[in-house]
Parts: C-alpha cells; sequence; structure tokens
C-alpha cells in the first residue's frame, strides 16, 4: 500500500504537514485507517520483534529469522507487510538484502511504547508534558 496525503492537504515542509495533522480537529477516516494499519502491523508479535531487532540497526532476513525464530521465507513475508507500510526499507548489496527502519520515527514509536509499558510495570507517575 502507497500512502499518501489526501489530495485537499499538500502542505510544503514537514512541519507543516504534522501541523495540518495535528490541527485538524477530528481524525480524517482514511488517516485513521493508515494510523490503524500502522498499529496493526506493530501489534503482531513477529513484526514487533522484528521491528524492535531493527531500531538496533540494520540486519540480514536471516539474521531477523533467527531473531523472530521463524523461516526465512516467513520472515521475508513479514517484511513485505512493514515495508509496504513504509516501517522499513532494504538495500541490496549483491545478492543480500539488508533491512533497517524506514525512518527515525519508526524508532520513536518503539521508544515511547517502551516507555509506557516502563510506567505500566513500575507503576511510575505520568511526565509532564514537555
Amino acid at each position: 500500500m502507497t500512502r499518501s496525503l489526501p489530495s485537499k492537504v499538500r502542505p510544503l515542509g514537514a512541519a507543516d504537514a504534522v501541523d495540518a495533522f495535528l490541527a485538524a480537529p477530528e481524525l480524517s477516516g482514511d488517516l485513521a485507517q493508515q494510523v490503524a494499519q500502522t498499529f496493526q502491523a506493530l501489534g503482531d508479535l513477529t513484526r514487533a520483534r522484528i521491528v524492535y531487532a531493527l531500531t538496533k540497526g540494520e540486519r540480514s532476513v536471516g539474521e531477523l529469522a533467527a531473531i523472530a525464530e521463524i523461516s526465512p521465507s516467513a520472515t521475508s513475508h513479514q517484511l513485505k507487510t512493514l515495508r509496504d507500510l513504509r516501517i522499513v526499507k532494504h538495500r541490496r548489496a549483491g545478492t543480500h538484502i539488508f533491512y533497517s527502519v524506514d525512518d527515525a520515527h519508526v524508532s520513536a514509536l518503539f521508544r515511547e511504547a517502551l516507555h509506557h509499558l516502563a510506567h505500566v510495570v513500575y507503576g511510575l507517575p505520568d511526565h509532564p508534558e514537555e
């Protein structure tokens, strides 16, 4: 699935794009669908393990298969889902393909999830807005 902005919203820069999404009084159906797809992709145990490994650095399919404890074929299938949602990207080096997170926002989503879990598991208080 290729993601794009709704045709009536074409901000000029990254800050404008973020501001346009955050300023909306409610989440549009299209954007809500894309947010849900992102969280669904990260909500799968196998894909979560794969993406977490990629937040630590670039990995090959074989390395990711070992980490996720699934076959390389199943790993490639999971990676296709993540690629289609632009959660991961790949680069080819000869006959080898290496994967990494698509951008820093993917790593930030994982860090935020882990921060939230630390608060839940350890009963930590909420922290003020920055």
